[in-house]
């Protein structure tokens, strides 16, 4: 029980080591040119996974992912956005041909994507100050133990300013991944792993949760013409 824990939060700690680094040299690398545009903040809320053990249902197992975010927005309607998500998913039964499989797994979900207002929306805006979006891009899934990947991230949510920088978020984003044995370990019959399938039966996992974002400078101190 000792040893588990132990590795649990071994793994947790080198993960988030990772994302500091990573969102650090992000933030040097955007902070000169977005000082009035960017947003900083945090996501939390649950992870899972879809897949031969969990053909389709929706919060099968459900674990937590947490990690940090950084938006960068270039108008009311247009943002580009990066995070890092330390989650696990974990699952335990058989698949469709009957073969049984158990795995939890750790892992980091690192994402960048452009998102898209419904609503012309700004950070910290009195009139501005809510809207429905959604978002698409690319990602990369860092394994424990081996098995990276790539994936295409999408989502769709509402967020709504409190107060004078801050603003809150409701998400769900899932993932397409390119892999069918990655996170479960299970092939489907005659499906090599190897090749690329830009549809087929492959893995999948979701994130629902909430954000709070940080605008790092006043609103007040953007220019006029911005708009």
């Amino acid at each position: 029980m000792e040893s588990g824990v132990s590795s649990a939060l071994s793994s947790f700690v080198v993960s988030f080591r990772y994302l500091f680094l990573l969102f650090f040299f992000l933030f040097l690398s955007f902070n000169v040119f977005s000082q009035r545009k960017a947003d900083i903040g945090f996501f939390a809320g649950t992870a899972y996974y879809m897949g031969d053990i969990n053909p389709n249902k929706h919060f099968y197992s459900p674990s937590l992912a947490i990690g940090p975010i950084y938006r960068y927005n270039f108008y009311l309607r247009n943002s580009i956005r990066f995070s890092g998500i330390y989650h696990k998913l974990r699952a335990d039964g058989v698949d469709q041909l009957g073969r049984s499989a158990e795995f939890p797994g750790s892992f980091v979900d690192v994402a960048a994507v452009y998102e898209f207002n419904f609503i012309p929306y700004k950070t910290a805006d009195k009139k501005d100050n809510q809207s429905i979006y959604t978002s698409v891009g690319l990602g990369y899934h860092l394994a424990f133990g081996g098995g990276n990947h790539f994936t295409i991230p999408f989502s769709i949510g509402y967020k709504f300013n409190v107060g004078g920088k801050l603003s809150i978020g409701l998400e769900l984003s899932s993932r397409k991944t390119f892999t069918d044995i990655k996170i479960d370990g299970i092939s489907n019959p005659g499906i090599t792993d190897g090749d690329f399938h830009l549809v087929g039966n492959n893995d999948w996992y979701t994130f629902a949760g909430i954000f709070v974002t940080y605008k790092i400078f006043n609103y007040r101190e953007d220019c006029p013409t911005y708009e």
